[in-house]
């Protein structure tokens, strides 16, 4: 939550050009799967997605990259 404001910034995204995407990749994965809870609040439907550990642990790989 609190590299919200650093990567929104423009001066940011033309200095770290590539963890600016990075980051931007997790923040929409997410946003998309908070919408999916959002629409269909099962916590056993949720957590029992396909692919969903993964896409998290991909996301963690990520932010510590960034």
């Amino acid at each position: 939550m609190y590299l919200q404001p650093i990567f929104d910034s423009p001066d940011i995204m033309k200095q770290l050009p590539t963890e600016t995407k990075r980051f931007k990749g997790v923040d929409n994965k997410w946003r998309f799967v908070m919408t999916q809870c959002g629409e269909n609040p099962s916590i056993l439907l949720n957590c029992s997605r396909d692919g969903l550990k993964d896409s998290f642990s991909e996301c963690n790989k990520n932010l510590d990259i960034v």
